[in-house]
């Protein structure tokens, strides 16, 4: 059942409060937190706890009220770098993506830093996250994304705006017949598949996970190529029916920005009403390491709430015969640094793993 809050006035209320509450809290924050020993992480500057101790507030506000974009459905400010995405032939939708109630639909898209010209260069397909609850701007998030993508490899980026979990008609596997809706429309457009590298934050890590299992189990039939490779930043590797009670006494929950609730609500509403064994390995790659052909980058901050996860994931898939893996631990970082870090203070961290990327996919 959603929370009161979600409802008006209530939501208003509390929006109001929010607005007014969040000013003298940071400031309160900034005097406490003048002595480094007072610190979430005493290694932080003042302002990546201010801005991490915001987008907290913010995202437990989020979650309280239950605040969900809309997409994208006409151009705006854009223009010609926005693409409303049609879905692909039905038989490029097998296995897991076939439910009764959930069909392929068209879903918006946008280019960054400008409309792709055919150049044979490097395109980012990236997903970024939210919990597959909640959704920013790509006006907000997908200049500070496609940012050091185009700086350390000289890539366009296709930001794309897959569903997020809404009701019965939007939950698994929605967001994953977008994913193959988008990758499709690239490689129909004349983009070669060596040309390509899937990336994903948190949620979004999940989605390119969950993409590449299911290009991976595919092979036989020819589905869909394998791209270039993968980066993975923060990616949310554990959707099982336990995940949120694991990290309850986290010592990172003080040093993140996401909360349990946003974590159930992520989970309550994105895993399908029903799942089965051929459908949780796609939900909880943690707990299921697979084969994958695509070179992995795989990011995390070791003050994420999910660090624990991540790495052991990492390690799973490293020891996987044939699988080729970086994993890239960035010490003291939140959540998510190729959306966060710019407000944080991580965009240098953020840069080097991207750098590191390309020398691993072997991009000159």
């Amino acid at each position: 059942m959603a929370p009161l809050l979600s409802y008006h006035p209530f939501k208003a209320i509390a929006t109001i409060f929010l607005i007014c509450g969040l000013p003298p809290y940071l400031l309160l924050l900034s005097l406490f937190s003048i002595r480094r020993s007072w610190r979430p992480i005493p290694q932080w500057s003042l302002g990546t706890v201010i801005a991490t101790k915001a987008i907290q507030v913010l995202f437990k506000h989020y979650t309280r009220i239950r605040y969900q974009a809309l997409p994208m459905t006409k151009p705006g400010t854009f223009g010609d770098r926005f693409v409303l995405v049609q879905p692909g032939p039905a038989d490029k939708y097998e296995g897991v993506l076939k439910a009764s109630n959930i069909k392929p639909t068209s879903m918006p898209a946008t280019w960054f830093p400008k409309r792709y010209n055919g150049e044979d260069v490097t395109v980012i397909l990236h997903f970024q996250g939210g919990a597959y609850v909640t959704a920013p701007k790509p006006k907000d998030t997908g200049p500070v994304a496609s940012k050091p993508y185009e700086k350390q490899l000289g890539a366009f980026t296709f930001f794309a705006q897959y569903r997020i979990s809404r009701g019965d008609t939007s939950r698994f596997p929605a967001a994953l017949q977008d994913a193959v809706t988008f990758y499709s429309h690239l490689l129909d457009s004349g983009i070669k598949p060596s040309n390509i590298i899937l990336a994903g934050d948190s949620a979004g890590g999940n989605l390119v996970l969950a993409l590449l299992r299911y290009i991976e189990d595919h092979k036989p039939e020819h589905l869909l190529p394998a791209p270039r490779g993968a980066i993975l930043w923060s990616p949310w590797v554990d959707l099982s029916e336990a995940a949120p009670q694991k990290y309850e006494g986290s010592k990172q929950l003080n040093s993140d920005f996401i909360s349990l609730p946003l974590i159930q609500w992520g989970k309550d509403s994105f895993r399908p009403t029903q799942s089965s064994e051929e459908i949780e390995p796609y939900l909880s790659p943690a707990q299921f390491p697979f084969s994958c052909s695509v070179p992995i980058v795989i990011q995390i901050g070791t003050a994420e709430l999910l660090f624990d996860d991540v790495k052991a994931f990492a390690r799973k898939m490293a020891e996987v015969e044939g699988n080729k893996v970086l994993y890239e631990e960035t010490p003291h970082a939140p959540h998510d640094i190729i959306l966060s870090g710019n407000a944080t203070g991580f965009e240098k961290e953020t840069d080097e793993t991207v750098r590191k990327a390309g020398e691993f996919f072997g991009i000159e």
